[in-house]
């Protein structure tokens, strides 16, 4: 990629990521949904549990919910724009930088949702933070999770939008996607929260890494045949 295209490629996704915000700035409904559904999933744990005195069962439940959370999420990436809109923004803006500004708006609004429930567990079901004695390797786990459940869901949500059953499809389609990443980020982050060592998260790092370039990757790939129907 040239030098030029670069540079139009940045401008495009800096103004679609722009537009991502203000188009969700301006539906809070949807918003506010998805975060309600966090905290009444949550509240619905700590009324049935209390407390956790099993750190793999906190792990296990807070990804479950995590992974539903971020479904809802990204279920929307492309559903709410009408055909017409889409139309207009495609014959303007690469299809690359289209897909890539809604992976990086879902990066960041997954990992909001992910920080929110660990927050709202910790807090509500007295999750003893003396635990987490590793937290830079948590907040990693966390990150690189979040992301590979962004670009995973972005590309689904962009194949399931073609459909007339798009929250159907979705689950269908990203579930084998999405399990060898979930089985990873769940060993990683519970390394996190036992306090292991920097040097046992390497092969963790580079998996999920991997996972993500090459997720990316396959949406930067597949999204210009999507964009042409």
């Amino acid at each position: 990629m040239s030098n030029k295209n670069t540079l139009h490629f940045s401008l495009f996704t800096f103004h679609l990521l722009g537009h991502e915000i203000k188009t969700e700035l301006r539906n809070k409904a949807v918003l506010g949904g998805i975060v309600l559904y966090v905290v009444s999933t949550i509240f619905l744990c700590y009324i049935s549990l209390k407390t956790f005195n099993d750190i793999h069962l906190f792990n296990t439940l807070f990804w479950i919910i995590t992974v539903f959370s971020s479904l809802n999420a990204a279920t929307k990436s492309f559903h709410h724009e009408s055909s017409s809109k889409q139309l207009f923004i495609y014959t303007l803006a690469p299809p690359s930088a289209v897909i890539f500004s809604k992976i990086i708006y879902n990066v960041v609004l997954i990992m909001a949702l992910t920080l929110l429930s660990f927050l709202l567990f910790s807090v509500l079901l007295d999750f003893d933070y003396a635990q987490v004695i590793n937290i830079p390797m948590y907040l990693t786990a966390l990150l690189l999770g979040s992301m590979g459940l962004s670009a995973v869901l972005t590309l689904v949500s962009a194949i399931a939008s073609k459909t007339n059953n798009n929250v159907g499809m979705m689950a269908i389609l990203a579930f084998p996607l999405l399990l060898p990443l979930l089985l990873t980020t769940i060993e990683f982050s519970l390394l996190g929260l036992k306090g292991f060592d920097w040097s046992y998260a390497g092969k963790y790092i580079a998996l999920l890494g991997s996972i993500n370039v090459l997720i990316i990757t396959l949406s930067f790939l597949l999204f210009p045949y999507l964009w042409r129907e």
